[in-house]
Order: structure tokens, then C-alpha cells, then sequence
């Protein structure tokens, strides 16, 4: 055994040495240390931040139901509101408006108002590209008739905003926009 070899055992012997009566070889207590990190918020969901926690339920059929919502849309209060009123009972102030949609004809239109406007603007992308595609042609073999053929699509995507007066519409007639005055 060389010296340095010796030397390293007798270390590792003194430090593994027991201390008060604890076995020789024996593994060194663990120290937990506090964890030094910042404990993250808990963030609160919708339903955990709600004014009013309790809920009310009660059946309808469907007439009455349809009368309710009726009546509902009339006031603009929500149904919670409603109820408050009709039982004369104070409710919070900072309740929130409940927002309501279009009725059903008006999404009708607006949809059929959009799938025509589509048609029209995918009518005007196509025309474009094929101007575009016969410029090249022309410019490359300086051909009379290409160019008359560019002259009539051009005139074609100068008529577009007739295509498009259709559409934009109806897209107003169901947002309710006249253009009157």
C-alpha cells in the first residue's frame, strides 16, 4: 500500500468515525433544510369568486318556460333578478346585466349573409390569381390576344363590388342597420 492510498483510508476512517456512541460506517443524520421558495398564490376560479353562491331550481314546462323568457328578454334582467323583483326582495346592486343574443332569425340571415359574402370574395380571389397567371403569359409571349383576354378580367374584377353589394346587405338588413336618412 502506498502512502497516499494509506493516508485517504485514515481520512475517510476519522470522519466515518462514530460519534456519541453511534455505530462505526453508520450513514450521517439528514438535515432538512426549509424550502426557500415562495409558496405560489392559489388562484381562485369564476365560481369560487361568485357574489351569490346559493342556486334556486324550479321546473317549467314549455309554454311556461317560453312566457318566462319572454318576459326576461322584455326587462333585460337576468332570471336571478327577475325573481328578486317579483319577490320584493333587495337584491346587490353590482350585479352583473346578463347579455343576450340575437333571436334566431337574425342569426339566420347573418349566416346566409356570410356564406354569400364568402362566395363573392372567393369569386374575386380566383379571378385575380387567373389575371395574374395571364399577365405573366402575355409580358412573356407579347400576344395580342392574351392581352385582350387581361383587359376583359380586369373590367371582371372592376365589376366585384357589384358582386359584393348583395351581401354587405344583408349582412346590415340582420344587424338591423337601415341606410335610411
Amino acid at each position: 500500500m502506498t502512502d497516499t492510498s494509506a493516508r485517504a483510508e485514515r481520512q475517510t476512517a476519522e470522519h466515518a468515525a462514530p460519534e456519541s456512541g453511534a455505530r462505526a460506517g453508520a450513514a450521517a443524520d439528514i438535515i432538512y433544510l426549509p424550502d426557500g421558495r415562495q409558496r405560489r398564490k392559489k388562484v381562485t376560479s369564476g365560481s369560487n369568486r361568485r357574489k351569490r353562491e346559493h342556486v334556486e331550481r324550479f321546473r317549467t314546462d314549455d309554454a311556461e318556460h317560453k312566457a318566462l323568457h319572454d318576459r326576461l328578454r322584455e326587462s333585460n334582467l337576468s332570471l336571478g333578478e327577475y325573481v328578486m323583483q317579483l319577490g320584493k326582495i333587495a337584491g346587490r346592486e353590482a350585479s352583473r346585466r346578463r347579455r343576450r343574443g340575437g333571436t334566431r332569425e337574425d342569426k339566420t340571415a347573418l349566416t346566409q349573409a356570410i356564406v354569400a359574402f364568402n362566395r363573392a370574395g372567393n369569386n374575386q380571389n380566383q379571378t385575380v390569381r387567373a389575371l395574374n397567371e395571364l399577365l405573366l403569359i402575355a409580358r412573356e409571349q407579347s400576344n395580342m390576344r392574351l392581352e385582350s383576354m387581361v383587359l376583359e378580367l380586369a373590367d371582371a374584377i372592376r365589376g366585384m363590388p357589384d358582386l359584393f353589394a348583395e351581401p354587405i346587405a344583408a349582412i346590415l338588413a340582420a344587424l338591423h342597420h337601415d341606410r335610411e336618412g
